[in-house]
């Protein structure tokens, strides 16, 4: 029998999560699936860190705005200026997540835009909670099961069979972690944006604008896309197609990219951590000489945008920051256009 106290809450509360151990695990270990034993275990004994509780429980938490940045739910589509698919019938839907809707909401605005050029019939919910992910992070699995059975029930009664995510976290609480938690098949097919661009422009059905001037551009694959979905080749089938962009990998890429420092939530509690690990990633991705940092996750996306103004360097602010779906949306083209 394991004794709980508050050092064993802080190791295993301040792991982002990244899953490379669980990759690399001579025993072959799933060490990610005991740590969310682990913090079920020490949520049942109320030693949740104090700084993540409040924001699932305190004023204007998860619980009552059903989002992570304590904002008015009525809110939560304020970036959209067009609501007329909002909670209209589709066999699509675009889950938009708090991070986009919310904090960066050119995400929100790129993928909509996007799906509505490619002539995507889709829907969005008015209601849309939070994925459930702070709380499985939180080990309080019985509140992520309740977000994610509001979610999924209003998708049936849309008639929804596609639900596409800009958000790997968000996908992958639905795509992993749904199924465990609820204990059956979810009755549509979850993926991320990138997967269903990166398909149309292997089909030659789309192409892109050139970039001028030509950059050059580092990609980093956050760990819930990789290692958790295994989504690497999506990214950069799209860079690829896009004329006037070079790619050139960090040192660790792919299956051995290092984590951002953003994960697990563990910023409410454990900055320093987040500081560094962040700090270590930019560093590597500057050292390629890359012109863009970028990245198809908004919670990496938000750690690098933060370490890049930390770090005040010369090298630093000549490393700019953006989201993939940017220059896909800016550079896009669809059969017939110019």
């Amino acid at each position: 029998v394991m004794d709980y106290d508050g050092d064993v809450a802080e190791r295993v509360f301040g792991c982002t999560e990244c899953r490379a151990c669980a990759q690399d695990c001579f025993k072959y270990l799933d060490t990610t699936a005991m740590f969310t034993v682990l913090k079920e275990d020490l949520a049942r004994r109320g030693l949740v860190p104090q700084n993540l509780n409040q924001g699932l429980h305190g004023p204007d938490g998860l619980d009552e705005t059903h989002n992570v940045y304590k904002a008015p739910h009525d809110e939560r589509l304020s970036w959209l200026s067009n609501r007329s698919r909002v909670d209209q019938p589709a066999d699509t839907a675009f889950f938009a997540g708090c991070t986009s809707a919310y904090v960066r909401q050119n995400m929100a605005v790129d993928t909509a835009g996007t799906l509505e050029r490619l002539g995507v019939d889709y829907t969005l919910l008015a209601d849309e909670w939070c994925c459930g992910h702070p709380y499985v992070a939180a080990g309080e699995l019985d509140q992520a099961r309740q977000a994610l059975e509001h979610t999924i029930a209003l998708y049936q009664d849309l008639g929804v069979r596609r639900v596409v995510f800009n958000c790997p976290g968000c996908l992958k609480t639905f795509k992993h972690d749904a199924p465990k938690l609820l204990e059956r098949p979810l009755p549509f097919e979850p993926l991320h944006v990138l997967e269903l661009i990166a398909h149309l422009a292997e089909q030659g059905e789309i192409r892109f604008r050139p970039v001028d001037p030509k950059i050059t551009v580092t990609y980093h694959d956050s760990c819930t896309m990789g290692r958790w979905l295994g989504i690497y080749d999506a990214p950069r089938t799209l860079l690829r197609h896009i004329p006037g962009v070079a790619v050139k990998e960090m040192p660790r890429h792919r299956e051995t990219a290092y984590c951002c420092g953003a994960g697990g939530l563990i910023r409410y509690d454990y900055d320093q951590i987040a500081d560094r690990a962040g700090q270590e990633r930019f560093r590597e991705a500057e050292s390629t000489g890359a012109d863009v940092l970028m990245t198809s996750c908004p919670a990496c996306l938000m750690q690098f945008q933060q370490t890049r103004s930390n770090l005040r360097s010369e090298s630093a602010r000549r490393l700019r920051v953006k989201d993939i779906t940017a220059i896909i949306w800016n550079q896009l083209i669809l059969p017939g256009e110019a």
